[in-house]
């Protein structure tokens, strides 16, 4: 679902694993590709990431252009959150405070619903920091794959 038109996305500041802040504007340059989720991440979350690891992955020489992101939206499962993460290491996984979560998911909602109403889709932030498309959960990869070259292909920037 295209997002027209597009909304830049307000900075938040999250953390990383470690504790460490990360503003979410330290994200822009890149093609990012967004996922919601708590920390217990199940079936439909792990799904979701599989599915961007081998998206950005198919992208080739053009990979680098493109950044998984996992927002944790609920930290009480973490260890079992860095086991899991480790079939996934180059998705970021950011988590902050219940209301800097809220107030970053508030910026994606879409006709279905918004970020944090369990809905399990990918978003797509282009480089400059804009909501410019989201993906159902049941979103054929190889379309979403589509979907992305032709961006990366189109794009001069990053």
């Amino acid at each position: 679902e295209l997002v027209q038109p597009a909304r830049p996305v307000t900075d938040v500041t999250l953390q990383d694993l470690e504790g460490r802040a990360q503003p979410f504007s330290g994200l822009k340059g890149k093609w990012l590709l967004l996922y919601f989720g708590p920390a217990e991440c199940l079936t439909p979350c792990t799904r979701n990431l599989y599915k961007m690891r081998q998206i950005t992955l198919a992208q080739g020489q053009e990979a680098h252009r493109v950044q998984s992101v996992f927002i944790i939206t609920d930290t009480a499962a973490l260890d079992r959150l860095r086991h899991t993460l480790k079939d996934y290491p180059a998705t970021v996984a950011l988590r902050g405070t219940p209301a800097a979560v809220r107030e970053l998911a508030s910026q994606f909602n879409v006709p279905a619903g918004g970020a944090l109403d369990g809905l399990d889709r990918v978003y797509v932030v282009d480089p400059i920091g804009n909501f410019m498309m989201s993906y159902p959960r049941d979103a054929d990869p190889r379309l979403m794959l589509k979907d992305l070259r032709q961006l990366l292909r189109a794009s001069q920037i990053g």
